[in-house]
């Protein structure tokens, strides 16, 4: 009988570059409550006082990207369903942009978290406010400063936040 040896070969891929870290996910998640929340008191809270807007619009506009533009009007009545679905749709979408920045921050010496979370916040602003306005034009007068710089807050709360957060790795 004929035998033939065959090498055994691994089908993982060898690493390549710097290892990756792997994130701490509870740390992300936390850190995007932690910066949604104080984004939203800031927005809230500019929305009211420098714009003179009705305290529900925001959530109505949060909420109107699922259940389309007639969710605007009135904007300023509270509807109870409306104002939940605004309001979960934005912490799912901090815990999910946190998560993204998360995969960043993790790979990243801790001193450049800060600016890891402007330049994260920043780019944020822009998909948000020049990119998704295409299918939501409701936020396009949004395009404020202000607006600006609360997203940069937000990246640089989520990248500190990560790292206040990040349990140590068990080794």
């Amino acid at each position: 009988m004929l035998e033939v040896d065959f090498p055994q070969r691994t089908l993982a891929a060898e690493p390549r570059g710097l290892p990756r870290r792997r994130i701490d996910a509870f740390a992300a998640l936390f850190a995007g409550l932690v910066a949604g929340a104080v984004a939203l008191v800031l927005t809230q809270l500019a929305a009211t006082t420098l714009y003179d807007e009705a305290f529900w619009r925001f959530p109505r506009m949060v909420a109107a990207m699922v259940r389309g533009s007639a969710a605007l009007e009135p904007d300023d009545e509270f509807d109870a369903a409306l104002v939940a679905i605004g309001m979960l749709l934005y912490v799912a979408l901090s815990l999910l942009y946190a998560l993204a920045l998360a995969c960043l921050v993790a790979d990243t010496p801790r001193r450049y978290a800060t600016v890891m979370g402007i330049a994260f916040g920043v780019a944020l602003y822009f998909a948000n406010f020049y990119g998704f306005t295409a299918l939501f034009p409701w936020f396009a007068p949004h395009r404020t400063l202000d607006t600006l710089a609360i997203h940069a807050l937000f990246g640089v709360i989520v990248a500190e936040g990560y790292w206040a957060f990040r349990r140590p790795s068990p080794r």
